[in-house]
């Protein structure tokens, strides 16, 4: 497949002559790896190549077909989705846990007792933890959740497991101890005793990896994470490697879960963050695009092949969680950008339930076979064979005419399935596809708005992946948002986005377990200081100048007799007052939140987060000088539009020929070389300043 190349339109041409120093994104995705370029100036280079079986190749052939060397690049961000993938389909090495003695099988028979559909009988239990029965080891200690210490270590007895662990030759082992929060003294001796007996083991204990409350939660996040170590420290050290090869010298970093990067020392001891990597990106791209389009309120609306991910950022600030899944039932304990994913992309499969329901995905055709309409094979329908068949998309340009699209086959896997079943015409057959499809994304955005109390119709939508201007408008018109922006190259803007973040490290512990009223500010503001100088160390180590780094501070609250607390913001010392201030503060957290607020109701403090942030010479989105001067590009084609009720030749725009000052209404279709924009009957068209495609759904009924 040739190279896919361009220059982004919202930047200008180069100035001046200099040898230019590069910044560059990359994301590795099942099918395609993204390369974005920035230069001096900003502006974007883009190259676009086959995803290689090793995943990072792709990398190395990108920088030839960019014709630059490794000299001249400045930086690497690099959004992944290794971790992803390896524990999805569980591709890790064999792991241990040494326990607690009575919760060998805490994992799995204790969980959280909770299934992701409650009200769906049928549905089975989260599939068992990657540690096998056999692999999980029960030793005799016992603290408490104060701290004490109730019984040692049985030191022989640590000493006879660790022998039977290195008799079975695993070398993977994750040890997690009641309360280790609390007090880490018996952990720290077992480990301490496994490597005594077998140097050759990886161990990693749940108190350095994520000292907090919630025994199921640390466990899953500990055994997860030290699974990663072994498949994330030979993927970055041969990309590393590679790159070295290529006479790159300067830093790799790795985006992670929680809209940062982090490098690859870092990366390779906590891998277990960066198992949203590629979602976060986008997230971050899709923020930076919004409020430099001036918007505040933004949701990203990220639609790929396989699923729809929805971040939320109000008043310039993307929503976080601190809990998070990457499959349902195994818990990762660490902060990362708040993403509700639903299966629906442009390979979902169109089936029918038992009631004769349509339904769409979340079962993907992915890359192989695909589609049917790519003609390798695929037999199902899909959200993408439906587009075709109505007309949205076009062989000439999917990504710029090196894909094969058969309108044929499309229409034949949609008459033979949904047609037959629906007794309508292969067309309005292949609508109720997509109506099915925009319905799931609608709610995923009622999800992350509207049952967390904020209104849809406050918000911008962003609209990015591949197929995500092809949904954007009409999703926006169902919620009543009034404005959807589309990006200048939305199918790579998750690879953008990479270039948008700053290097992030993060420090938390439960501890301070009291009221706020009581709790000891002394011993609190002591904790944060010693966070603070591990981060500013870690930054160091990152090779982030003094000036350029920065700490803030959070304090975990929640109300007496909650167990899910907020983060709260800290911007001073602790003191009595800055206590009081953080209560009142959690309260109006609180009622934007969850829309109520009890002041009448003791606050309680659970733990303190620090995060350190080294802040890298980030891409912005400019202002572009591509100005409408001449008329652009435009064709036609028929299209059914489900809101005429019938097919109608319909305006087809070139988007590299549309600049600013360009407006007009629809129905019509922008394509591109990454995406193809679908622009409904009334809703309005026009380009900002920085490139962005501005639809207005307001006039429209």
């Amino acid at each position: 497949m040739p190279m896919m190349f361009l220059k982004a339109i919202w930047s200008g041409a180069p100035t001046s002559d200099y040898r230019a120093m590069y910044r560059v994104g990359v994301d590795i995705g099942g099918t395609f790896t993204d390369w974005v370029m920035a230069d001096p100036d900003g502006v974007l280079t883009v190259v676009k190549t086959p995803t290689t079986q090793d995943g990072f190749s792709g990398v190395f052939d990108d920088i030839g077909k960019a014709s630059v060397d490794g000299n001249d690049i400045d930086s690497i961000a690099h959004g992944t989705t290794l971790g992803t993938n390896a524990l999805i389909e569980r591709r890790l090495p064999r792991v241990a846990m040494v326990t607690t003695r009575g919760l060998s099988g805490f994992l799995t028979q204790a969980a959280r007792g909770a299934k992701e559909d409650i009200w769906d009988i049928y549905h089975e239990s989260p599939r068992p933890s990657i540690v096998r029965p056999r692999d999980r080891l029960e030793v005799s200690e016992r603290t408490l959740s104060s701290g004490e210490i109730r019984t040692p270590l049985d030191e022989d007895e640590a000493r006879h497991l660790a022998r039977v662990l290195r008799g079975r030759g695993v070398r993977t082992i994750a040890i997690c101890f009641l309360h280790s929060y609390a007090n880490p003294v018996n952990e720290q001796k077992m480990k301490e005793i496994i490597l005594e007996e077998y140097p050759d083991a990886l161990v990693r204990s749940s108190h350095e990896t994520s000292p907090r409350i919630l025994e199921y939660e640390r466990f899953t996040t500990t055994v997860l994470n030290v699974g990663l170590i072994p498949v994330m420290y030979e993927y970055v050290g041969a990309l590393e490697s590679g790159l070295k090869e290529r006479h790159y010298s300067g830093d790799l970093l790795i985006a992670q879960s929680a809209g940062g990067l982090m490098g690859v020392e870092a990366t390779q001891n906590v891998p277990v963050r960066t198992a949203n990597s590629g979602p976060a990106a986008g997230a971050i791209a899709a923020r930076e695009i919004g409020v430099a389009a001036g918007f505040e309120n933004i949701i990203g609306l990220d639609i790929g092949g396989t699923s729809t991910d929805v971040s939320v950022t109000q008043e310039g600030v993307t929503r976080t969680t601190q809990t998070w899944e990457v499959e349902w039932g195994h818990p990762i304990m660490f902060p990362a950008i708040d993403i509700i994913t639903v299966g629906a992309g442009g390979g979902s499969v169109a089936w029918f339930d038992p009631g004769g329901k349509l339904r769409n995905g979340p079962r993907s055709m992915g890359a192989v076979p695909g589609p049917a309409c790519y003609c390798k094979g695929g037999t199902e329908p899909t959200n993408t064979d439906a587009h075709v068949v109505l007309g949205n998309l076009h062989s000439e340009t999917m990504l710029a005419g090196s894909m094969t699209i058969d309108k044929t086959l499309a229409e034949k896997v949609i008459a033979n399935t949904i047609a037959r079943e629906l007794d309508s015409t292969p067309q309005l057959a292949a609508e109720a596809v997509i109506a099915v499809a925009e319905a799931n994304m609608a709610n995923t955005i009622r999800l992350a708005t509207l049952r967390r109390g904020l209104d849809p119709r406050d918000f911008a939508i962003v609209a990015f992946g591949g197929a995500g201007p092809l949904h954007g408008a009409r999703v926006a018109i169902e919620l009543q948002i009034p404005t959807v922006i589309i990006p200048p190259s939305p199918g790579l803007t998750s690879a953008l986005g990479c270039l948008m973040a700053d290097i992030r490290h993060d420090l938390g512990v439960t501890a301070f377990y009291s009221d706020a009223s009581s709790v000891d500010h002394e011993t609190m503001e002591a904790q944060f200081v010693d966070f603070e100088n591990k981060l500013r160390v870690a930054l160091d180590r990152e090779g982030i100048p003094p000036e350029r780094q920065q700490v803030e501070r959070s304090i975990d609250m929640c109300y007496a007799g909650q167990w899910r607390v907020l983060e709260v913001p800290v911007t001073s010392q602790i003191t009595h007052q800055s206590i009081l201030d953080c209560v009142e503060a959690f309260h109006e957290l609180h009622n934007r939140r969850f829309s109520f607020e009890l002041h009448d109701r003791e606050v309680e403090i659970h733990g303190i987060n620090v995060t350190g942030v080294g802040i890298t010479n980030k891409y912005r989105p400019k202002p572009t000088r591509a100005n409408l001067t001449s008329e652009p590009k435009r064709s036609s084609r028929p299209v059914f539009w489900k809101e005429l009720g019938e097919e109608a030749d319909t305006p087809i725009w070139d988007r590299e020929t549309i600049g600013s000052g360009f407006s007009t209404v629809g129905p019509a279709i922008i394509e591109q070389m990454d995406s193809t924009t679908l622009v409904p009957p009334g809703v309005g068209i026009g380009v900002d300043g920085f490139g962005n495609l501005l639809l207005d759904t307001t006039e429209v009924e």
